[in-house]
This record gives structure tokens, C-alpha cells and sequence, in this order.
């Protein structure tokens, strides 16, 4: 029971920094706007006029907004497994409830991976703007978490056929 505990106020507290994150973002592309001259005159600085400063703006707008769907993405999955775990307490985990949950976290993880192949993009998008970046690479066990949770959904159908068929042989 103590690290079902855990592991709930653990998910709290990743809402809790999911929904900062969002926040921020918003804050970040409405402050971008009035801030647009500071913006470009910091890009100036650093690269000089190697950059086209208006052009990185926009794409960091981009970003933010992509930035903004990974957020509900994160939101929709975490709510998911918020609700699994309350099944988990009373005990009945196998329900085909659970089943439809798994899958929401499969297409969430699922988009999730797509968002993380688009920020490649963005990050060879930055390179040729000249703006210095960190490296890049996909994310081979996010797709394999797709994998698990579309499984896992499958398992627990079956899970939950099996137990009512025991429950009508009772």
C-alpha cells in the first residue's frame, strides 16, 4: 500500500510540473510578442547578422505551440494512469475500463513520439538558421512504451474476459 501511495503522489506532483510547463509555455509565446525587440536584439548580439532573428522567433512560436500539445498529450496519459491506479486500490485492475484507458496512453504515447520526431525537426531547422543547438536523436524506448501500452491494453481485455467468465462459473 506504501508505494501505491507513492506512486500517486508521485503522479501528482508530475501533473502539477506538466501543468507549470504548460503555463509557461503560454506565458513564454504571449510574452513573445511585446518582447519580439529584445527578442531579436539578444539573437543580434549573439550571432550578429548571420541569423535571421524574425525567422527564429517564429520558429521558437512554433515550438511553443508544440510544446503545448505534448502538455496535453502528457495531461491526457497522466489522467489515464490516475484512473488506473484508483482501480488498482480497490482492487479490480482487470476491467475493461482499464483497457479503454490503455489505449488513450498508447495514442497519447503515441503522439508524444511524433511531437519528439517533429523537435528533430526543428532542431536541423535551427542548424540552418545558424543557431547553435544541443544534438538530437529519436527516442527508441518511447516507441517501444507505444508497443507495451497497446499490449498491455490487449492483456488486460483478456484479463478482464477471464475474470468474468470465472465470475459465471461461480
Amino acid at each position: 500500500m506504501q508505494l501505491q501511495r507513492v506512486t500517486e503522489v508521485f503522479l501528482r506532483l508530475f501533473a502539477l510540473a506538466n501543468l507549470a510547463v504548460g503555463v509557461a509555455l503560454v506565458v513564454g509565446l504571449v510574452a513573445s510578442f511585446p518582447l519580439e525587440g529584445r527578442m531579436l536584439g539578444r539573437l543580434l548580439e549573439k550571432y550578429g547578422a548571420a541569423v535571421d532573428g524574425e525567422t527564429v522567433v517564429w520558429v521558437l512560436r512554433l515550438l511553443a505551440l508544440v510544446g503545448m500539445v505534448g502538455v496535453l498529450l502528457l495531461h491526457r496519459f497522466v489522467r489515464a494512469l490516475g484512473a488506473m491506479l484508483a482501480t488498482v486500490r480497490a482492487g479490480d485492475p482487470f476491467v475493461d475500463a482499464n483497457a479503454d484507458r490503455l489505449v488513450r496512453m498508447g495514442w497519447a504515447l503515441l503522439g508524444l513520439q511524433l511531437l519528439q520526431l517533429l523537435s528533430g525537426v526543428f532542431f536541423v531547422w535551427f542548424g540552418r538558421l545558424g543557431v547553435e543547438t544541443s544534438t538530437w536523436t529519436p527516442s527508441f524506448g518511447g516507441w517501444l512504451g507505444v508497443l507495451l501500452a497497446f499490449v498491455l491494453a490487449r492483456v488486460f481485455r483478456h484479463g478482464a474476459a477471464m475474470r468474468d467468465d470465472l465470475a459465471m462459473t461461480v
